[in-house]
């Protein structure tokens, strides 16, 4: 299920009430929605010390049913209700809590999504201050301040990690195009076949690789789109953090002398500027 909605639901951990509208989303998306062949209905039902009357169940999946009574709508843990009622919801222990295992795990990407978001979204805030400063003080200079914790121009920090994901590349005499990215990110998988491309089409004068914080398993579990430049893993996300990455998809260019010619968005990185990067280093 995706992590918006589930933030929406949040997380069960007994009987809660359901607003309409996060009802009507969770059907929308249909995660494992199942409705009965016919309508359950229930005087009351005694749910870990509480009591709803006038209960129609409206559907149920792997781990919760969906219904409504008397105060609104509302839904309740599958594990919680009497075996009779399980049996009729077809509840399975095990299937249920690996479900929830997934949606723990789902969670807890999201929620590191949106930490991550929050502290880029601070530093662009710091960041377009500082540059509004610098713009005030460029006016009487003829040069600008560059922030001190800023890459361009300087060595690139040695690329290395846990463990390479197939065969480590040559480097040597080539232009590397470092490109941070998760396997849970819509915007990096969407980004990956471009890289693929630039791969490709530059092969011999520019290196692709790949750098993520993943264990081996989540990124050999993604199904497309398949990489096919090399990846190294990060776990510790130590060159993560000498790089100064703040949210990904996120890359870093660096030239055959090991000095970064670009860091940022990979947007930017498009086939004329890598050509004119190339041309430029030939002259």
């Amino acid at each position: 299920m995706f992590p918006s909605a589930m933030k929406l639901l949040s997380s069960f951990s007994g009987p809660r009430v359901v607003k309409p509208l996060c009802l009507v989303i969770w059907l929308l998306l249909g995660w494992a929605w199942t409705a009965p062949a016919e309508q359950v209905k229930l005087d009351s039902l005694q749910v870990s010390g509480h009591t709803y009357r006038n209960v129609t169940i409206l559907g149920f999946n792997t781990t919760d049913a969906y219904f409504t009574h008397e105060g609104g709508m509302a839904n309740v843990k599958l594990r919680y209700l009497d075996p009779k009622l399980q049996k009729r919801f077809n509840y399975d222990p095990a299937a249920a809590a690996e479900a929830e295992k997934q949606q723990a795990a789902a969670d807890a990407r999201y929620s590191a999504s949106v930490a991550e978001n929050m502290v880029a979204q601070a530093q662009q805030a710091a960041l377009a201050a500082q540059k509004q400063k610098a713009v005030v003080a460029s006016q009487d200079s003829l040069t600008d301040p560059v922030s001190d914790q800023s890459l361009l121009g300087k060595p690139a920090p040695a690329i290395k990690g846990e463990k390479w994901l197939g065969e480590k590349p040559e480097l040597n005499d080539k232009w590397v195009l470092v490109a941070f990215w998760a396997s849970w990110s819509t915007p990096c998988r969407k980004y990956l076949p471009e890289l693929d491309r630039l791969q490709k089409k530059f092969a011999g004068k520019l290196a692709v690789i790949g750098v993520t914080s993943e264990s081996e398993a989540e990124i050999e579990n993604m199904i497309e789109p398949k990489i096919e430049f090399a990846s190294v893993l990060d776990p510790k996300g130590e060159l993560r953090a000498a790089v100064g990455v703040t949210s990904i998809p996120y890359v870093m260019l660096v030239d055959r002398e090991g000095i970064v010619r670009y860091q940022g968005h990979p947007a930017a990185i498009t086939d004329k500027h890598v050509e004119g990067m190339l041309a430029k280093a030939a002259e």
